[in-house]
């Protein structure tokens, strides 16, 4: 075998994330991997090559001569790989795909999903619909959705359900040294409208705790539960991954929770019956990227 028949592809598509991005965790989030994952890939690569590809400066890695003189290549082979792929699957990834999500969900979970999908099947046509999880369940029983990302635990005799993520939901109160204090007395519940998952494990968490429910309020934006809990309305329940990434959620206070109810699974349902759907297999196989399971 000649040396150049050893080299793997696949090893050329770490090396581009890597030269795009700068950095190991960079490259790893891009690839839907850990950065140990790229890391040894390079190694594999510069092995196969017999050259170093990348030299570090500060806290970024920049290519060599050798890396530079390989990145046109690895980009030419990048595209013709992509051509090779469309022209056999154009036919089959195309037409329409119906996702459901939880308003959470869309927001901090699927951005970067479905800017994966849209890169590698350019031709679906993608459609999201959010709302609550009874609602979503409804839609894809009717056969208006093909999947939807809910709340769980929940079981359904014509649904198959496969968890996606597990979210860890934490209280929402007010930032300032009075938000405690609303515990002590009457207070209003901010969450979605009923139906919602995260919603009722507030109701379950307040009964628990037996707090004084003066009023409950249900709005349709993260942004209306988030602004109405910053400004001292009441108390709401959200995950952590959104109080995160949320620009809001440096406006309010999180306070941990009884365990069984903060762990929230959330599955994507889809029907038992349903004919095979290519693109969203693929939409599955990129929902269950390991990096995507936890947002830091």
């Amino acid at each position: 075998m000649l040396p150049w028949e050893r080299l793997n592809p696949q090893l050329l598509r770490h090396f581009l994330a890597l030269s795009r991005a700068g950095s190991l965790t960079a490259a790893a989030q891009q690839l839907h991997c850990v950065p140990s994952n790229v890391s040894a890939r390079l190694r594999q690569l510069e092995s196969q090559l017999g050259a170093v590809l990348f030299q570090r400066q500060a806290q970024r890695l920049r290519l060599t001569p050798a890396g530079e003189r390989l990145v046109a290549y690895a980009e030419q082979l990048e595209q013709l790989c992509q051509a090779a792929w469309r022209s056999v699957q154009e036919d089959v990834w195309a037409g329409e795909l119906r996702l459901g999500s939880m308003e959470t969900t869309a927001a901090v979970r699927l951005p970067d999903v479905l800017a994966a999908f849209h890169r590698d099947a350019p031709r679906v046509d993608v459609s999201l619909l959010t709302g609550t999880s009874r609602h979503l369940v409804e839609q894809v029983l009717a056969g208006r959705l093909d999947a939807a990302l809910i709340g769980g635990p929940f079981e359904h005799p014509l649904l198959d359900a496969e968890v996606i993520w597990r979210e860890e939901l934490m209280l929402v109160l007010p930032a300032s040294p009075a938000g405690e204090a609303l515990l002590q007395g009457p207070v209003s519940l901010l969450g979605f409208p009923a139906g919602c998952h995260y919603r009722e494990r507030l109701e379950q968490w307040s009964e628990r705790h037996a707090l004084q429910i003066s009023a409950r309020q249900s709005y349709g934006s993260i942004d209306a539960i988030l602004g109405g809990v910053a400004a001292g309305m009441g108390i709401g329940m959200l995950p952590r991954s959104l109080l995160q990434l949320h620009p809001r959620g440096r406006l309010v206070a999180a306070k941990v929770i009884d365990s069984d109810l903060a762990t929230a699974p959330t599955l994507l349902m889809r029907r038992r019956d349903a004919p095979s759907h290519p693109a969203l297999e693929h939409l599955l196989e990129l929902l269950r990227a390991p990096l995507l399971q936890s947002v830091a």
